[in-house]
């Protein structure tokens, strides 16, 4: 389907415009469920990088940046770049706070704090890695449920035990 879109995309929008950083992003997703890390890591990394150009321009939603950087972070992890997924996680973090409203909860930012935890467990910083669970579970119970996956994952990795 995106093989489908991309001519399309190309006779009707500029080039530089969002929709191509997003179609990169969601190829990388794909790839990723194919379980080839390295050209998925490669296709969210393109994404990323155009959505910092879009970004400077004023033209990239904070919300698109953290995806993007979100992509990274769990492509990175299982490759065993737990130092680069924690600076994604961390900016998608801040970005996805950014663009939600102030003190409310968002999914996108317990998912990036689900990133970050991984990264810091990765990094054998358990107690670090507990607390970034802990903010996970408690933006992914708000807004998610209880009974998604992330949430549960969550949820079990806050305990002792789940280390």
């Amino acid at each position: 389907m995106l093989a489908e879109v991309e001519p399309l995309l190309k006779r009707n929008l500029p080039a530089g415009h969002i929709a191509f950083a997003v179609l990169a992003f969601e190829r990388a997703l794909n790839v990723q469920a194919e379980g080839n890390l390295r050209k998925a890591l490669s296709l969210a990394e393109t994404s990323n990088q155009a959505m910092i150009a879009l970004a400077g321009k004023g033209r990239a939603p904070a919300d698109y940046q953290g995806s993007s950087l979100a992509a990274c972070s769990g492509i990175e992890i299982p490759l065993g770049r737990a130092d680069g997924a924690l600076c994604d996680a961390s900016q998608a973090m801040a970005l996805f706070q950014k663009a939600a409203l102030p003190g409310g909860f968002s999914a996108d930012a317990g998912h990036a704090y689900l990133l970050r935890g991984r990264a810091l467990q990765a990094q054998g910083k358990r107690e670090e890695a507990r607390a970034a669970f802990r903010a996970a579970a408690e933006n992914l119970e708000d807004t998610r449920g209880p009974k998604h996956p992330n949430t549960r994952e969550a949820c079990q990795l806050v305990a002792p035990s789940g280390q």
